[in-house]
Order: C-alpha cells, then structure tokens, then sequence
C-alpha cells in the first residue's frame, strides 16, 4: 500500500508540473504580458457640481500647463524665467490657517517629547487639498503659484470675458472672467491688468467682443492694451450642463498656448446670469463744444454814406461767420464714420437744433480795415447733449 502511495503521489505531481508548464491557450495573454500592455485611456471632459468647483480646477489646469510651456521656453523673450519646480500655488486664507494649526500642534508635541526626554517622532500629514472634483492637491496640481525669483519679470495677462456661442458677453460671460482674475492675480508669476483698463480699450478701440474668440483678433487686442497673454473662453449651454471653454492666448504670435475644458451642472443661478445681457455702460456726458469763425464784409462802392457803407459791411462780416460756423458744426464728428452733416440729412431734429444754436452766436471781435472792411469772430457753444442724443 505504501508503494501504490508513493506511486499516486509521484504520478499527480507530474501531472500538476505538466500543467503549469502548459503554454495558455491562443488569444489569452498571461498575467505579466498582460500587465505590460498599456490600457487606453479615454480623456472625459471633468465634470463638477458647483461652479466654485469648476473655477478652481480651470486655474489649476490653466497655472500647470503655462508653467510646463515656461519650463519648455514655450513662451516669447522676457515672458519666461526663474525655476519655480517643486513650488505649490500660493495657500488660500483657509489653507493657511490649517497650516499654521497643524505647525502649532507639532511645536506642542515636541515640546511635550522633549519634557518627557523621548525623541519626537515627526508625523505625516496629508497635503492641503484644493476643493475640486477631480481631487487635486497642492503637490500634484500647480508649479506655477509659488514665488518666481527676484530676477524673473511677472507675466503681464489681461483676463478678457468669456463669450457665449453667438460670440457676446452674457453676465455668467463676466462672472467667470471675474472670478478667475483673483486667482492670477495672487500668484506672484503674474500681472493681471485692471478690468478698467480693459474695458477702456474695447471702448475706444470700438472692439467687438466677439473678436476674443479669433486667435488673431485677440492678438491685435492685447498688442493694444499691452498685454503679453489673454486669457479667454467660451460658455455654451449643453442640455442639464454648461461647457466651459478655457484658453490661453500669446499675443507676440497669435497662437494658442494653452486650452482647457469642464463641465458645470446647469443650476437655475447660472442660467440666470447664462440669458442676461451685460448691461451697457453708462456714459458720461460729453462736454460742451465751442465753435469758432470769422467773416468777412466788404464795403459796396454803390453806396456813397461812408458809415453806412461800413455798417452793412460788418453785417455781411456776420452773416459770412454764421455761414461759416455752420459749416464747423456740421462737420463735427460723432464717431470716427459720422458728422453731424450726416444726420442732417434725415434728421430735421438735427437741422432744427443747429439753427438754434447758430441764433445764440456771439461776436468776440471785430477788426475795421483801412479800405472800410470788416472782420469779425464769432462763437458759439454746443451742449454735449446734442451730440449724445445722435448716439442713443
């Protein structure tokens, strides 16, 4: 009995060796050649529930990918400098104080170890974590917030509103460049221009808004305001959900740098803000014109009374300058196309207006020559209304 035993034994482990040694079968990959193949991975846009969320993982995304073109001298002469590698983002009030609690509960328990003579053993807390949905720390999230040497030049941005799919500025457009700015604006990498200027550039320079969604518009943009990057976007309404669109765009060559995308559940305050226009900017009042032209009257050789001749001669002078300041108000300019000649014409409002003001004209001087001509100025002063009540 025991040799069958020892037999039966000897028998199953040949067959258990021969097993293993069995190649698998076609189309079924062992475990290490399987491991070694990489898994594809499908890019989804990130998606969050709060649009505090949302703000807080685009500067996150925006900040780490314009440090990476930094460190890749992805960005024009003088944009660049300074290693900020292994540097996190500038802490938040809230992180801070965390922080300091967390120093002062070890300063505590080092004291309380060195009073009870044992070594203090040093703990490990986790990282500050930044509130978003895609679970980002401060370690693995921005290199870009920490503090740039003293010889690096800050990068001069300009945060531009964010357009919706028809190219205008709805108020979620304004909210989301509004909110985004604080965050450039307290890293140290950074110098974010003043929505003041910003908006005084677009009057002036009559850009339309649309404009930020070109590459090449935008450009020509921050050539004019003097920034180095415009930081823009888009918002679209998608269903139950906004898609934002975020980017970054180099003004020395008109390209894109950087481009970010997130999702934000569409909540009853967003699509609020998402349908109301911006509302237009009051302007102040134009001040008042004055206007000012000479005439000139000569002395007609039929009549032999030398002082009337003389009178009648200062008349002509005046009714010369009237015709003439006419013409200097008529061609004043409204905007860089049109003159006040141009709503004359299907204004009569606009003729009546002149004709009254022309009524209220002054002499401020008169010059009698020797061969008894007249020379006289007049003035006359244009409210700023009457030129605000073209452009409304």
């Amino acid at each position: 009995m025991k040799k069958i035993s020892i037999v039966a034994s000897v028998f199953l482990i040949c067959i258990l060796a021969a097993c293993a040694s069995t190649p698998p079968p076609t189309g079924i990959k062992g475990t290490e050649e399987a491991q070694m193949v990489p898994k594809e991975e499908k890019k989804v846009t990130p998606h969050f529930r709060e649009i505090e969320e949302c703000f807080d993982y685009l500067w996150t995304a925006l900040d780490s990918e314009l440090y990476n073109l930094k460190q890749s001298d992805g960005f024009s002469a003088g944009a660049s400098g300074g290693n900020a590698m292994g540097q996190s983002r500038p802490l938040t009030p809230e992180e801070q104080v965390r922080k300091n609690s967390e120093n002062a509960m070890d300063e505590l328990d080092r004291e309380i170890a060195k009073q009870e003579g044992r070594a203090y053993q040093e703990k490990n807390r986790q990282p500050v974590a930044i509130s978003s949905g895609e679970s980002y720390t401060t370690g693995e999230s921005s290199n870009m917030g920490g503090a740039r040497p003293p010889s690096g030049r800050p990068m001069v941005i300009a945060v531009a509103d964010f357009v919706n799919d028809n190219g205008e500025v709805s108020k979620l457009g304004r909210y989301i460049a509004d909110k985004l700015t604080p965050y450039f604006a307290s890293s140290k990498q950074f110098s974010v221009m003043e929505r003041g200027l910003i908006n005084k550039v677009i009057e002036e320079q009559q850009f339309q808004v649309s404009s930020f969604v070109d590459e090449s518009s935008t450009q020509e943009f921050g050539k004019i305001l003097g920034a180095e990057t415009i930081i823009t976007g888009s918002v679209s309404e998608l269903a139950d959900m906004f898609y934002v669109h975020a980017k970054a765009v180099g003004v020395a060559r008109g390209n894109l740098m950087v481009s970010v995308d997130a999702e934000v559940d569409r909540s009853g305050r967003l699509v609020a803000l998402y349908n109301a226009p911006l509302p237009k900017p009051k302007k102040e009042p134009s001040k008042p014109r004055i206007f000012r032209a000479k005439g000139i009257g000569v002395p007609s050789n039929k009549q032999k009374n030398p002082t009337l001749a003389r009178t009648l001669a200062a008349r002509a002078a005046q009714a010369d300058a009237m015709r003439n300041l006419a013409q200097e108000i008529q061609g004043a300019q409204i905007d860089s196309e049109t003159t006040v000649k141009d709503y004359m014409t299907e204004n009569d409002n606009v003729r009546i207006g002149v004709n009254s003001f022309l009524r209220g004209a002054r002499l401020i001087d008169k010059k009698e020559m020797p061969d008894g001509a007249v020379e006289v100025e007049m003035e006359v002063e244009v409210p700023g209304e009457f030129f605000d009540s073209m452009t409304q």
